[in-house]
């Protein structure tokens, strides 16, 4: 999800004539890492980045725009010990067939930063975990090629038992043109409920 930032009035005026009196040249000149941290026990999980477009108009003038990134952590109760919990988000990973690249013991996190799929993870339609926007109503997360980043990790409740958080976000593009622009996908939070769900059945069957 992009939003705009605070920025100088002139940015922002010039963001409004976007349709008119800009050509579509449009570069995203930095970003910035992690700048917040959700509340709680989030970790380095989620945050929020700064990128900075520079849009060029028809005159050549160079204006610049701040967007900011979010990624939202979605987190989960689960009753059981964090040893248990671990191993049913393992098994979780598995059961939804999302192939592992990232895995620490220590940090009980596991992920993937590079997943490439289409249509489904698990049995989760795309079009139902990500919102990479539409064309003439069909969502493009169900059609286009995906390559995201999924996250996960048990981290220890203060109240007893465990807490699985989980992170996802990524981008898409049309496989069946010669567009070579992504588009970016924001989480609609599916994908994260249904890994909650799997460890919190593992566990609760052993």
């Amino acid at each position: 999800m992009f939003t705009l930032n605070s920025v100088p009035a002139i940015h922002r005026r010039a963001r409004r004539r976007l349709p008119m009196a800009l050509s579509a040249t449009v570069l995203l000149i930095g970003g910035s890492g992690c700048a917040t941290k959700s509340a709680g026990t989030s970790g380095d999980f989620g945050g929020s980045r700064v990128q900075t477009a520079v849009l060029q108009n028809t005159q050549g003038a160079a204006t610049g725009i701040n967007m900011v990134s979010t990624t939202e952590v979605s987190s989960s109760l689960i009753n059981a010990p964090v040893e248990k919990a671990w191993t049913a988000l393992q098994e979780a990973y598995t059961t939804l067939g999302i192939p592992v690249t990232e895995l620490n013991q220590q940090a009980r996190t596991i992920g993937n930063n590079a997943y490439r799929v289409r249509r489904r993870i698990g049995d989760v339609p795309t079009m139902r975990a990500l919102d990479c926007g539409g064309d003439s109503g069909m969502p493009n997360a169900e059609t286009y090629q995906l390559l995201l980043t999924v996250k996960s990790r048990i981290i220890p409740n203060d109240a007893g038992g465990s807490v699985v958080q989980t992170t996802l976000e990524g981008t898409g593009k049309n496989a069946t043109t010669a567009a070579s622009s992504d588009v970016r996908c924001s989480s609609m939070g599916t994908l994260e409920k249904r890994i909650a769900d799997l460890v919190k059945a593992k566990v609760a069957a052993k």
